[in-house]
């Protein structure tokens, strides 16, 4: 954390609260509202500029993901509260900020960087209407050159969008995400303008993949890539396509999980 931040955290210490799912969370009331954070280039997605809301005021709470702490923005350095805190800090922007100042800052940070691939919420979610309308889809049409997309399960603020004779631009892809719950059924999707779905597929389940147009080869042990060294289909997917997305990240997946980070350090020490 820069110098700065520690010596405002140190003094100002921060507000951190108890979501309904037993998750702690820094509440956005309690931190800076002055500038906007971005996450950069790592080894598992690449150069990719990437933007962060807390989950806990921005995801649909009605999802089992959320409910029961399984979403990834629940676990690992996604939870440590000075990630909380950053991602907090954005959505105090938002309040405290007019969309035009917030479009001018994702804009300076574009350029700044020079990455052409954004990615909207690797946690968190659309926080309103107004911000996927004023925030979201502006940047995209006033950076031609970037390739946007983002994860939602917000369905209805993408639909009223469009139902409003909105347009979404063809460097922006918005991608309904998909949830099976544990009993078998799946989390209500209304989806009537056919956008791109992702599919979560949990252990035991692969058999659902016969139903998706495309596998997310990154959690695929059998096939060495990450999403630095993928074709990003995910990102490019079209209306009335799909991509699965494997289970990872948990007790029974343990065993595949290792062959895929096995294949992704052939790929750092350049044996593939």
């Amino acid at each position: 954390m820069e110098n700065w931040k520690k010596a405002y955290y140190a003094e100002n210490p921060y507000k951190v609260e108890t979501s309904q799912n037993g998750k702690k969370y820094v509440t956005f009331e309690s931190v800076r509202d002055d500038q906007l954070n971005f996450s950069l280039e790592n080894s598992k997605v690449g150069k990719v500029l990437g933007f962060n809301f807390p989950i806990h005021y921005t995801c649909n709470h009605a999802c089992e993901c959320y409910k029961k702490g399984k979403c990834y923005g629940c676990t690992g350095c996604y939870n440590f509260m000075c990630n909380q805190a950053l991602y907090s800090e954005n959505l105090a922007y938002f309040f405290h900020h007019t969309e035009r100042e917030f479009v001018d800052t994702v804009n300076a940070k574009i350029i700044e960087t020079g990455y052409n691939m954004f990615r909207w919420f690797e946690i968190g979610d659309i926080f309103s209407y107004t911000f996927f309308r004023d925030v979201m889809v502006k940047v995209a049409l006033e950076n031609e050159n970037i390739r946007f997309w983002s994860y939602t399960k917000k369905y209805d603020i993408v639909n009223r969008f469009i139902e409003d004779g909105g347009v979404i631009p063809e460097n922006l892809t918005i991608v309904f995400s998909h949830w099976l719950n544990e009993d078998g059924t799946y989390f209500p999707m209304n989806n009537p303008y056919n956008m791109p779905t992702s599919e979560f597929i949990p252990i035991g389940k692969e058999e659902l993949t016969e139903n998706v147009t495309h596998i997310c080869p990154c959690s695929d042990p059998d096939v060495v890539a990450t999403c630095a060294t993928c074709e990003h289909p995910c990102y490019k997917l079209e209306r009335g396509q799909s991509m699965a997305l494997l289970e990872h990240s948990t007790k029974e997946t343990r065993k595949r999980d290792k062959a895929v980070k096995a294949a992704h350090d052939r790929i750092k020490k350049g044996l593939a």
